[in-house]
């Protein structure tokens, strides 16, 4: 006998008539679209289709906004049980990149008052973080509520492990989206202890949530603190125990984390590069993690030669999919580890000579210099000049889009500082080439601001220049003489005399303290050439005069 019961009316199709449930399939259609956003019983409810949606990346704005109203509703009249699920829902939209600041402010507001009254739990905590991070939504009051009540979970050893790392790393993605409040004291005091607690309690880690703390650690650029920097060892401990179950994400984060955290330790570098000699790991890498290893590896002068030649192959296997940024990144780590591979340089160079008009529909896309920013332009012509590169066409194209190059409809020439500019004179130099409208232009916006130079970027500026053998205006040089005072000469090392030295005679400048700073330095070396010891007189050879010379001579 067929009971035939039917569906409750919120199963309803959107859009559709009332459906019984004997003619439902049980799987044959996800969850949004089954039920109607409009009569969802409870959160629970809400959440399950919200997570249907968002797996399915289903994007309906008309969709997302009906659900997004019934969370209002429940939020409005609900109990703090409901809070967590109402968190996990607006995750879910965040995750598709639906914003409702409405939603976002009230679930602030429902979590800053469980937290004032102590009902915040870790993962309540974990999912509001991580709705502002995906939607980098600043809400100062309420994400010092969650970081303060973060730190007392620490302080009551009451944080999971999963709570700790994605908090973590939700606060270091609003930190690099500038969407944190100003309080830099406490959330310092955040940080240690949450290394501290990592540290102590690391077997309770898994590897990827090991990655979570060092990506967030990474992004907070937490250079010469002891306590991140024993965290990082201890993870490398943990991580090499278990490399096996390192996806090629948790490689990259890895690589990249010890590299911007200054933090060498050959035990996770063998590890890593164990795991990615593996083709598979390897072929899985994204183009973005592929430049987070070379970046690991080549920041400490990895020798693992055999590894990095595999890497290039996967440089060349992406190289048309590369932008400016990524193109840059990845020569430059691989020039600077030391591995030179014609092949993929010169495809590098046709991919940036060849302009976007040449490009047909059947080619492979040109990497598009014109949306290019100034950083990326100047870091591609220091990867190409670091690689040897001498293709004058390209150097040609690189200049080109340098003059080209805008920031808020200006000259992002005139809008950048000493450094710079004395980079990019610096990165032509490197392979003696010396375009004349972008060095005048360069030398134009350095005289503007040769107030601000300082006496390390005038050497280099002027090491550069006589390579090239630039012809400097006089007014430049005084300009440039500024940053050069004698009371300036003893801030440079030895080597920036010596090439101060060179590139002042070959410049024509008149430095007449540069000799005595010389001198005061490496006393030993004369000054002068009268000073310099004589050596004893040689005669000079004369050839023997033959006998019938010296017949004639008696």
């Amino acid at each position: 006998m067929r009971t035939g019961r039917r569906l409750a009316p919120s199963l309803r199709l959107i859009g559709g008539p009332y459906v019984p449930a004997r003619r439902q399939t049980t799987g044959t259609l996800p969850a949004h679209l089954v039920y109607e956003p409009g009569h969802l019983p409870d959160a629970a409810t809400l959440l399950l289709v919200a997570q249907s949606a968002a797996s399915s990346g289903f994007k309906d704005p008309d969709f997302w906004r009906a659900c997004s109203v019934q969370a209002q509703r429940m939020l409005c009249h609900g109990t703090g049980t409901d809070l967590r699920q109402l968190a996990r829902y607006t995750e879910a939209a965040a995750s598709v990149h639906y914003r409702d600041v409405e939603l976002m402010y009230n679930l602030g507001d429902a979590a800053a008052a469980a937290a004032q009254d102590r009902h915040l739990d870790s993962d309540t905590i974990m999912l509001v973080l991580r709705a502002h991070a995906l939607l980098a939504f600043q809400n100062d009051r309420v994400v010092q509520k969650m970081e303060t009540s973060l730190f007392e979970l620490l302080q009551e050893s009451r944080a999971t492990a999963g709570c700790l790392s994605n908090s973590l790393l939700s606060l270091s993605e609003l930190h690099a989206a500038a969407c944190l409040p100003a309080s830099e004291t406490s959330r310092q005091e955040l940080i240690d202890g949450a290394a501290r607690v990592t540290l102590e309690h690391i077997s309770f880690f898994t590897a990827a949530q090991l990655c979570e703390v060092l990506q967030a650690m990474a992004t907070f650029r937490m250079r010469g603190n002891r306590q991140v920097s024993a965290l990082l060892l201890g993870i490398s401990n943990s991580l090499a125990r278990q490399s096996l179950k390192l996806s090629s994400k948790d490689c990259a984060t890895a690589a990249n984390a010890y590299a911007a955290c200054r933090v060498h330790d050959e035990q996770i570098l063998e590890a890593l590069s164990g795991r990615l000699r593996d083709k598979e790991v390897r072929g899985a890498l994204t183009p973005q993690q592929l430049s987070q290893v070379l970046y690991g590896f080549a920041k400490f002068t990895s020798q693992d030669i055999a590894l990095l030649d595999l890497l290039s192959i996967e440089v060349r296997r992406h190289l048309h999919t590369l932008d400016a940024s990524l193109m840059s990144s990845m020569l430059a780590s691989l020039a600077k580890a030391g591995v030179s591979c014609a092949v993929l340089s010169g495809r590098a160079t046709q991919m940036v000579r060849r302009t976007v008009t040449e490009t047909s529909e059947t080619a492979a896309p040109a990497c598009d210099l014109g949306a290019a920013t100034f950083a990326e332009l100047r870091a591609l012509t220091m990867a190409f000049a670091k690689l040897q590169v001498t293709d004058r066409r390209l150097y040609e194209r690189l200049a080109e889009s340098f003059v080209q190059c805008k920031d808020d409809n200006q000259q992002a020439v005139d809008v950048q500082p000493c450094e710079s500019l004395v980079n990019v004179v610096h990165a032509f130099s490197k392979v003696h080439i010396s375009p004349m409208k972008l060095f005048g232009m360069v030398m134009g916006a350095l005289m503007s601001q040769s107030e601000e130079m300082s006496s390390r970027e005038a050497v280099k500026l002027l090491h550069a220049l006589a390579k090239v053998d630039y012809t400097i205006m006089p007014s430049t040089k005084e300009r440039i003489l500024l940053a050069l005072r004698p009371e300036r000469l003893q801030d440079l090392g030895i080597f920036e005399l010596l090439k101060l030295s060179v590139a002042s005679k070959k410049l024509g400048l008149d430095l007449p303290m540069l000799e005595s700073q010389v001198g005061s330095v490496l006393p030993n070396e004369p000054m002068l050439a009268k000073e310099t010891p004589q050596r004893r007189p040689v005669a000079q050879k004369t050839r023997r005069k033959s006998a019938r010379k010296q017949k004639w001579t008696w």
